[in-house]
This record gives C-alpha cells, structure tokens and sequence, in this order.
C-alpha cells in the first residue's frame, strides 16, 4: 500500500471519530469535555500556540527562538522511521515521537513558520535537515543528528550550509574551537553530509484534521496516559529487525545535553530490544470504560440503541446497543470483558465491532452456560500503521438474556515526553475542560502517580535506580481551570513518572 493510500485510510479513520463523538449538541450531562493538564514547569504541547507561548521568552533574539524551538523538538522526538502523519509537528510531538530525517526537518519547519521565522528544508548527501532564516541569511539546523554551529568572530551567528560548504572546517574543528551545538552529533555521525552543499526540498508540514484534546470522558471513564510501553506498539511502527519503535543509539543518549538526558534518565529500559539499554521509546495508555448499566447514565456512552432498557441487573429487552470509542491517540489495541444472565437456551448476547457502524464483525455471543467473557477485539479496531481513533462496540440482547455489565480497555499508543510531568520543586498545575459546567454533576478525577529521584549522582541511572515507593497525588476538580500544587524535593535527578489518569466519576467495574 502507497503512502497515499495510507493516508487517505487515516483521514478515513479522523472522519469516523468525528462522527462519533461530535453528534448532535448540546452535550449529555455529565460528559467531560476535551479534558486536559498542564503544568508551570513543563510545555503544553496540544497546538502551535500553546508550544510558542511556553517556548519563546519575551527579549529573545530571533536565534534564541530558533535555538528554544530546535531543543524543544529534540527534548521529544527521537529518529526512527516514519509514519504516515508524521510531518504534521502536533500529532508528531504530542502522539508518534519518533520519525526520520526528512520528517523532523518538515516538523521544524512548520514550528519555525509558526513562530514567524522562514524556514526550508533542505538535504545534503544521504541526509535532510533544515534553515531558518534571519538577520538577513540563512542558519542551519539538524534536530536529528544534533548539529548546528557557530561561525568565528566577535558576532558569531549559526553558520548557514554555504558557509559550510565554503569553510568546512566551520564544522569539522568546531568542537576544538568551542562552536559546536550543545550534545554535538553524539550518536557518533560526521558533519561530512553538512559541508558539501545542499538542495531546497519542497516539503510542507501537514496540518491534518486531528486535534489532541478532541475526545469526550462519559461517566465511569477514565484516560490513563503512562510513562511505559506495555508491549503494545501500533504494528508497523517498529523497522524490520524490531518488535517496537526505540531510539536505537542506546546509551549514547548520556552524551547528550544534560538538561535533555535527565528528562530521558528515569526511562531507561536494560537489555531493550538489540540494544543494552533503551532511554527513549513508544509509551503506551488506556482508556476504560465501565459504565453502570442500572440507570440512565449508560447512554452517555451510546451511539444508538433500540428495544433496549436499563433495570437493577443490567440492561434487558430484546433489542441492541452500540458504544462509541474516541482516542486521541493511536489505537494499538482493546480488550472487551463483560457478564451476562442468559436463563434459557434462546437467550443470547451477541457481541460485535466496527470501525464504521457499516461493516461489522462478531467476536463473541454468549448463552446459559456463559457468565464472564474476555475477548481481544485488535483484529478489528488496529490497523498496520495506520493511527486509528475510533471504534464502535455492539451488544445484541435475545430473549431474557441481560447484560449485566462490561469493562472496555482500549489500549492507545503515544508520546509521553510531550506529557505534563512533574518537576522538582513546585508545580503549578491546571486542568481545564471546554465545557466546564458539566463538571457540577460529573466532577473529574486528576491522579499523578510517580516515585521521587535516586539521590544526587553523576554516574547515569536506568529506570531500575528509582526505588522508592510509588506516591499518588489524587484531586477531584468541579470547576474548570481548576488549579493544584505538588510539590517535589528539589533534585538534580527528575522523578520517574509512572502515569496521570483524568476520571470522570468512577467506573462501575474493575473485573
């Protein structure tokens, strides 16, 4: 399948979760829109402005900007191969976190035009990187490699790939003479691909229909983002040697910038895939749904239903009742448990899903000698390399048969270096909705979970050197921006984040 293809099949897959999850307004009570956290200390990367808007600092120069943008990027992105919407920098930082050369240029690009800097992208032998324009000239950047560097002179300035090409000794002493980036190349590259002249590329960032706050929490849902892979990779992300997306440089992340390392420190993985250790990798999250079937709350979560009802075992009466999933983030993969009464031999419950609520496939029915049920639904809702975010489960109820309750764990993949974490010292964090008032009747749940820095060392950790207990900051927001503090010990190691979990209400099963 062409990359186009692969495309269209996404802006498929966006126009379905619309359809979902944006019906007819006004909202039903309860449902909790477009939740989201941010905090003082780190950068809320949901959109263009809120990244400008915490990244650029009043008074700086137009090369400061370009340098904040460049390691801003780099904090959050790692090279690896690319994904079809991998050049659109919000969903690249905020849900893929890895992409190639080409990509991350385009990325930087999009940002730097943003931030009212031109930018191009451009490519030397065998590699793509990216200029950004100011002060009358061009300067040349490589988030993916870790390269820029300064000319000579009392008014030095980030050298363009002319100036390279002209003096390339520009780049190859530019450590010896102290004008070399920060972290200069350290996953062991040459500069020789920056100083033999380059060519404009004509690539355009993409700005897809997506947006990472677009998802609703109904009652008994929760969105669970973790700082950890659990072995559920979108597949078709990882290269043909690996079962999982990772930054295959392994430790020679610990040459990077000090400010960049320790925000990668507390994730590293020993013995990840080929390498001895792993810093940077996909994470994965979750998000349940286990509404209560007793009452009216159900339909919150409902697409459509017909000749069912809700009474105090569960829902009952010979009809059917589809459940829609929206994610913001890629869907990698979904687990469906539920229980059921079915008394006689002709009451059933027939379970089924669909990407479309056109084409259905059955997963399971259940009869009398059925009461718990577990079954995998990612045949249906994954996709190879396509980042799907919605989806539509169906219950068929015949006879007597009730469906006394359900859990529905959908597994999602993202990036949790672009996640509101916390810092040593204070943090000041926010929640927001879109539409506040509906926090009155379903107030929102916000947990942090984390363990707190290993004492001071210059020596680089793994994840395992976190050894303390795991602390929960747990706070119950009915008004919107709602604001809480949490204060760390001041460190110089970070806090190993474990995940934040945005709940509304409580979920009605925890099987």
């Amino acid at each position: 399948m062409n990359r186009l293809n692969k495309t269209t099949m996404v802006g498929v897959a966006i126009a379905i979760a619309a359809l979902l999850t944006r019906g007819a307004e006004p909202l039903p009570r309860g449902v909790v829109d477009g939740a989201w956290v941010t905090t003082d200390q780190t950068v809320d990367c949901s959109s263009y402005e809120s990244i400008l808007k915490d990244v650029i600092k009043p008074g700086m120069t137009e090369e400061q900007k370009a340098i904040a943008l460049y390691n801003f990027y780099r904090q959050r992105v790692y090279h690896y191969v690319n994904m079809p919407e991998s050049r659109d920098p919000i969903k690249c930082i905020n849900v893929i976190g890895n992409t190639l050369c080409g990509s991350q240029g385009t990325c930087m690009k999009g940002l730097l035009t943003e931030a009212g800097i031109k930018a191009r992208v451009v490519s030397g032998p065998g590699h793509t990187f990216y200029e950004a324009y100011y002060d009358g000239k061009w300067h040349g950047y490589d988030t993916f490699m870790n390269f820029y560097v300064f000319t000579r002179g009392p008014n030095r300035n980030v050298a363009s790939y002319e100036e390279l090409k002209n003096d390339p000794t520009l780049a190859t002493k530019a450590v010896e003479e102290g004008r070399a980036a920060p972290g200069y190349l350290p996953c062991g590259d040459t500069p020789a691909c920056f100083i033999n002249g380059v060519k404009e590329n004509n690539y355009m960032p993409q700005k897809l229909n997506w947006n990472v706050k677009d998802y609703r929490l109904r009652t008994g849902e929760e969105i669970v983002r973790s700082w950890w892979p659990e072995g559920k990779a979108l597949p078709g992300t990882a290269g043909k040697n690996d079962k999982t997306p990772y930054h295959g440089c392994g430790a020679r992340d610990q040459k990077a910038e000090s400010y960049l390392f320790k925000f990668w420190e507390p994730y590293g993985i020993l013995k990840y895939e080929r390498k001895s250790i792993s810093y940077r990798h996909y994470f994965n999250g979750r998000m349940n749904y286990a509404p209560d079937l007793t009452g009216d709350k159900y339909r919150q979560g409902v697409l459509s239903e017909k000749g069912v009802h809700a009474t105090p075992q569960g829902l009952a009466g010979e009809g059917e009742v589809v459940f829609a999933v929206h994610c913001p983030f890629y869907i990698s993969g979904s687990t469906l448990t539920f229980e059921t009464a079915t008394p006689g031999a002709g009451d059933v419950v027939e379970v089924s899903a669909s990407l479309d609520g056109k084409q259905w496939t059955a997963i399971a029915a259940t009869n009398a000698s059925a009461g718990r049920s577990q079954v995998e639904l990612d045949q249906i809702v994954v996709k190879r390399q396509v980042g799907l975010h919605a989806y539509q489960v169906r219950f068929a109820l015949k006879g007597k048969a009730v469906l006394k309750r359900f859990y529905l764990s959908t597994v999602f993949t993202h990036n949790a270096m672009a996640a509101p974490h916390l810092m040593p010292g204070k943090n000041n964090v926010t929640l927001t909705v879109a539409n506040p008032e509906t926090l009155k009747t379903a107030p929102l749940t916000v947990s942090y979970r984390y363990k707190e820095a290993p004492a001071n060392t210059a020596k680089p950790l793994d994840s395992t050197a976190w050894t303390g207990e795991i602390k929960t900051i747990t706070k119950q927001a009915g008004a919107s921006p709602f604001k809480f503090t949490v204060e760390l010990p001041q460190t110089e190691k970070l806090p190993q984040m474990q995940d934040l979990t945005l709940r509304c209400g409580e979920l009605a099963w925890r099987p």
